[in-house]
């Protein structure tokens, strides 16, 4: 990122959003008069983007700011500044959607884990499941088995009282 420290001269007259600086500091920056810059303050982080006028009248190494730009920054006249050529939307732009993919494809690889690691405990729980009907299903199989076995030997027992010996089922 192409960025200049420069020294703050209050602009004698108000021109909030516009900064005047000397022609040599452009090429620092790759701007040209008229592109926009941001002025950052190093100690708080706050900072303000303006639209650079080329001006010769300006010292080399200064920068003429105005009294609300200082103020909404917290900076002082005779202070430092740092200056960072503001980048065209279509690059912020880029760089959003570029940092955007990362962080889509770092969250797509951690659900994707976590999708693999679900899918991998219902299968064991589901195995287990299984196992248990099985078993289950076995016992309550017995059981009827046993039960109609008892409910055939007691009807046939009834039904042999109930007609004499000579009688076959």
């Amino acid at each position: 990122m192409q960025e200049v420290r420069l020294t703050i001269r209050k602009r004698a007259f108000p021109s909030e959003g516009r900064v005047r600086l000397n022609v040599a500091n452009l090429p620092a920056l790759g701007i040209n008069d008229g592109d926009r810059v941001d002025l950052v303050n190093e100690a708080t982080q706050k900072s303000v983007t303006t639209t650079v006028i080329a001006d010769t009248m300006v010292q080399e190494g200064q920068i003429r700011i105005s009294a609300e730009d200082l103020e909404a920054m917290g900076l002082l006249d005779g202070g430092e500044v740092l200056v960072r050529r503001t980048p065209p939307l279509d690059e912020k732009l880029k760089k959003a959607a570029a940092d955007a993919q990362k962080t889509i494809s770092k969250g797509v690889e951690s659900l994707d884990g976590a999708v693999r690691k679900t899918a991998g405990d219902v299968k064991t729980g589901a195995e287990k499941t299984a196992g248990s009907l099985k078993t289950e299903a076995k016992k309550a199989s017995d059981s009827i088995g046993k039960a109609a076995t008892s409910t055939a030997d007691t009807v046939k027992k009834t039904v042999k009282k109930a007609t004499g010996p000579k009688d076959e089922l």
